[in-house]
């Protein structure tokens, strides 16, 4: 697969399987994608181990137009480390609260796209996500 260098890349990590879990459905949904990565967090893994890893995939698939992490919880040990990598790297912008909608839309819609663009389009594409589903005969 070719590697644009004006996509923005992009990280998905969380407790346990969560990330795995979300890259797979991307699989499903859209295909591979470059610039793609899923970082789990198993719960016998070191703090330091798991900052290490999830430096090295951002280093990875950084094409130089920005990399956005997109975790479970926010302020929980995948965002917080998140954080501390965006601090210390220009470039890295950290989301917490991923959902499957805003990975999606984010890979679909990253071509030619700058870094606060696209992280506003995925700040969007979260909740409007969420719905709820009510049958006919219960609606008001």
């Amino acid at each position: 697969m070719s590697r644009p260098h004006d996509e923005v890349a992009i990280v998905v990590s969380g407790h346990g399987d969560f990330a795995l879990g979300l890259a797979s459905a991307v699989e499903v949904i859209i295909g591979p994608q470059h610039d793609f990565a899923a970082i789990s967090l198993p719960a016998e893994e070191s703090p330091s181990d798991f900052l290490a890893r999830l430096r090295e995939a951002i280093e990875d698939i950084d094409t130089g137009a920005g990399v956005v992490v997109l975790v479970d919880l926010p302020g929980a040990t995948p965002f917080s480390t998140a954080a501390r990598i965006s601090h210390e790297r220009a470039g890295v912008e950290v989301i917490g609260g991923v959902n499957l909608p805003m990975v999606l839309e984010a890979l679909v819609r990253r071509q030619g796209r700058q870094l606060d663009e696209l992280v506003k389009i995925m700040i969007e594409a979260g909740p409007a996500g969420i719905i709820r589903w009510r049958p006919p005969s219960e609606e008001t």
